[in-house]
This record gives structure tokens, C-alpha cells and sequence, in this order.
């Protein structure tokens, strides 16, 4: 299959392409579209995000059916492959064609989600298609916090009704997104000469994941599982100093390996059977989600200062008592999805505090507070502090929508298969849009693309024209 750029849709994601945009550098794209809306005759804002807010007026024979607004952001992430030349702040990306896949060499292609503004400006170029009062809303700055969207003003949005783009996958629409909160927690330490022994400890072999999309398989957080071996340790009369604790370094990823150095001067022989007998345990406790589960210790080189008891103390139980992994399910649904989860993705100790990373995720705002409460109260029993940052609103899930009701119907007419209604626990833009309107109705579209965010992202271009197909009859349909 060729990428035929007669197709509008074609046309316009590949003068996209052309354009730099990756998140924080989205101006020039911004003025593009500016410019695209003045040659059209359309009525536009860009804000000083660099928005970008398009109207276009209703068909013939539309004009009492209720709006419609089109969102998609138009950042991409910037990744290439090693020993790439490509600029991301000049180049053009170089497109290809690789068994019916559009590429970009050596780079990410940008599908997501510059394939839901190429469909938007195809919408607002052809004065043929059959649609209501359109808002078409190109955000910005998505990838790195949805903070384009969280700025838009809601006066800048008279429909009610939306059809958000960044849902690929074709034959599926979004329910329901989960919002979130980062929470860091620090606590000061305090050092001391040492002369103890010094001991390392290792958790590996555990598969890890997105917390957003794989929180719900119950795998073991290595974090936790270091401190629950060194509070196994304690609960054994040994007296341990930490000297490292370190794993994760994102908030939002289920920690799959985790370190912790730590000086004590008991039995180096009992010491080795504890974490035998921990192993044999939580192999045994993890054996179906992390089955390559793996813990050792070993004698390390003489530590000059180790923490205080009492603050290694704090930092162990702190750790083992924290929330972690799915917290409640959305019962309303067969497949009882994830509603709330919490995740710890940092452990770091620096030379004044301890650092815990925390992630609380939930379609309810109010669920995301409580996790936020629950986290801080510990790390104060604990002498720690809790900051926040990256809050982002949830899109809660709603048995009626008739939005979603007339997609279905169009979807069944084209493909003759029910249309897949599913909710996801990680975040977008549609929370936004709700917080912004609570009574918005929202579904979700776009093609089919992969492994975004990486150098071999690409874009199924047989879904591209079909999802097409599927967009304009919805739009004619409402």
C-alpha cells in the first residue's frame, strides 16, 4: 500500500511531518495552523500555549444539530536511533513505506497523535462533508503533562459533544481515563561513621510495566519487596544501617529491580538463609506474575558511614507500609477494570534526604485525594514530607452516553461487529475536557499506530483509510 498523498488526510500528515513539533517546540506548527485556518476562511484562536482552537460552521441542512468539538494534541516525542544525524528542531522526518506501515527513518513517526490532526484538517479543507457546528482544538504539550489542554479556557468551547483522537486502535472507543497525582515524599537523614560489615542486597527478574496499563496484573514493585526482606530482618533482632536504597526512576513504572546496601554486624550465614527463606517465599507468592522473581545478598566493600538506626528503621517500615497496586475495580463493568491504583517508582537515598517517588491514579478525583491523604499521613508518622506535582483529571466512567450510542451504531453499520466500549486507567486529554464541562460527552477514535514513542513507531495505513470512513459517517450521523 502507498502512502497517496491525494488522499486529504495523507496530504496533511505528511505536512505535518515537514514541520518540527516536539513537545515545548510546537510554535511553528502552531502558526501553521493559523495560517491553514486564515486561508480557509475559518475563525481560529491560538492561545499562548500555542493552542490552537478552529471553528468551522455547520454543513447545509446541520444547522440546529447540536456541535461538536475534534481534539487531538499535536506534540510528538522526539526519539531517535543511535548514531541518527536527524534534527529534531530543523528536520523534516523522512517517511516511508514498510509492509503496508508508514515509518520515519531513524526517528519517531509522530502518528501519535499528528494522525488525529491530519484528520482534523481534512475536516476543516472539504466543505463536501456532512457535520455539525464544529470546534476542532489542536493541543499542545500532551506527551509532557497534558499542559496545553489543562490551560485552554472553557469559553473557548460552546459544544457539548466531543470526539477525542488520541484513542487508537480503530475498532475501539474510551469510556473512561484515569487521572492522577505525583507524590514525592522526603525525608532527612542523618549519617554516622561506620564499622560494620557491609551487605548488598538485590531484587531482578521481575517484569515490571506501565503503571496506567499493567497496574491490574498484580506484579510484585521491587521496591517494596526490599524493604519488606529488610523488615524481615528487624523483626529477626538484627541491627541493620541503610546505607543505599535505590530503584525506579520514573513514578509511573512498576519498579522491576530495586538495590539496598546496608552495614550490620550479625550472622552472615543466618543472614544468607533470611533471604533464602524470603525468596522461597515470595517466589512461591509470585510465582503466575513475576516467575523469573530473583533475590541474592552479598558482602561488599567496607561503607565509611551508614545511616542511623533510627532513620534506617523509618525508611524500611515507611516503604513497607505504603499503598501499592490496584485499589478498586469499576464492578459496573463485566470485566471489572481499574478504577484507583497507587505505585511506587522511586527510591533514592542522596546525601541530605531520602526520596520516595508515588504515583496515585483514579477515574475519580476524589479517590486520587485520598490516595494523596493516605501517603502523606504515613510519611509524616515517618518523618517525611509529601510534595505534589503532574495533576491531571480522570474521565469518569458513565453507563449512558449517546454519544457513544450513535458510534456504535455507525461502527456496526460499516464493520458489521460491535463496536469494543473500554475504559483505560491511563490518562488523556478527555479528563480535561470533563473537569472543564462536567456534562461534555465524550468518545474516543483514530487508526491504528504502534509502538509510539520509539524509533520504530508506525502507522497501519489500511486503518488510516478505514478509520477515515469511520470519522466522517459518525460526523454525518450526529
Amino acid at each position: 500500500m502507498e502512502f497517496d498523498l491525494t488522499k486529504p488526510y495523507c496530504y496533511y500528515f505528511n505536512e505535518i511531518c515537514k514541520i518540527p513539533h516536539g513537545s515545548r517546540q510546537e510554535k511553528q506548527l502552531s502558526d501553521w495552523l493559523v495560517a491553514f485556518a486564515r486561508a480557509h476562511a475559518l475563525t481560529v484562536i491560538q492561545d499562548e500555549l500555542w493552542n490552537v482552537i478552529i471553528y468551522k460552521p455547520a454543513s447545509p441542512g446541520y444547522e440546529t444539530h447540536p456541535g461538536v468539538i475534534i481534539q487531538a494534541h499535536m506534540d510528538m516525542v522526539c526519539e531517535k536511533t543511535e548514531g541518527c544525524s536527524h534534527d529534531f528542531l530543523k528536520d523534516p522526518l523522512e517517511l516511508y513505506v514498510e509492509d503496508d506501515l508508514l515509518r520515519a527513518k531513524g526517528t519517531t513517526l509522530g502518528a501519535d497523535d499528528g494522525m488525529g490532526c491530519a484528520y482534523m484538517l481534512a475536516v476543516l479543507a472539504d466543505s463536501s462533508l456532512s457535520h455539525p457546528y464544529l470546534e476542532c482544538c489542536f493541543t499542545t504539550q500532551e506527551e509532557v503533562g497534558l499542559v496545553g489542554a489543562q490551560a485552554l479556557k472553557p469559553e473557548y468551547f460552546n459544544a457539548r459533544r466531543m470526539i477525542n483522537l488520541d484513542g487508537a486502535g480503530e475498532y475501539k472507543t474510551y469510556m473512561s481515563m484515569g487521572g492522577g497525582e505525583q507524590i514525592m515524599l522526603k525525608r532527612p537523614i542523618n549519617w554516622e561513621v561506620n564499622r560494620m560489615p557491609a551487605y548488598g542486597l538485590e531484587i531482578s527478574g521481575l517484569l515490571g510495566g506501565h503503571s496506567g496499563g499493567m497496574i491490574d496484573r498484580e506484579r510484585a514493585n521491587a521496591g517494596k519487596l526490599a524493604a519488606r526482606i529488610l523488615s524481615c530482618f528487624l523483626q529477626n533482632g538484627m541491627k541493620l544501617r541503610l546505607v543505599k536504597v535505590q530503584g525506579g526512576t520514573k513514578h509511573n513504572v512498576i519498579m522491576n529491580r530495586a538495590q539496598a546496601v546496608f552495614t550490620t554486624d550479625a550472622d552472615e550465614e543466618r543472614l544468607k538463609e533470611l533471604v533464602a527463606a524470603c525468596e522461597k517465599m515470595l517466589r512461591e507468592e509470585y510465582e503466575l506474575s513475576d516467575p523469573e522473581l530473583a533475590v541474592s545478598v552479598a558482602g561488599q566493600e567496607a561503607e565509611a558511614y551508614a545511616l542511623l538506626e533510627e532513620d534506617s528503621r523509618d525508611l524500611i517500615e515507611l516503604i513497607e507500609l505504603l499503598p501499592f497496586g490496584l485499589l478498586a475495580r469499576n464492578t459496573a463493568l463485566s470485566d471489572n477494570p481499574p478504577v484507583t491504583s497507587v505505585n511506587i517508582g522511586i527510591l533514592d537515598i542522596g546525601e541530605k534526604e531520602a526520596v520516595i517517588g508515588v504515583s496515585a491514579r483514579s477515574a475519580l478525583e476524589c479517590a486520587v485525594e485520598e490516595v494523596k491523604n493516605r501517603v502523606m499521613l504515613l510519611g509524616e508518622l515517618f518523618g517525611a514530607s509529601a510534595e505534589y506535582s503532574g495533576y491531571y483529571p480522570g474521565w469518569k466512567y458513565e453507563a449512558k452516553s449517546e454519544l457513544r450510542e450513535i458510534m456504535k451504531t455507525v461502527f456496526y453499520d460499516i464493520y458489521r461487529k460491535p463496536l469494543n466500549c473500554l475504559t483505560g486507567h491511563g490518562g488523556n486529554e478527555c479528563g480535561v475536557f470533563k473537569k472543564m464541562h462536567p456534562d461534555m460527552d465524550i468518545v474516543t477514535s483514530g487508526a491504528i499506530y504502534g509502538k509510539i514513542h520509539s524509533p520504530e513507531e508506525f502507522l497501519d495505513l489500511a486503518s488510516f483509510d478505514r478509520s477515515w470512513i469511520l470519522l466522517t459517517n459518525l460526523l454525518k450521523a450526529l
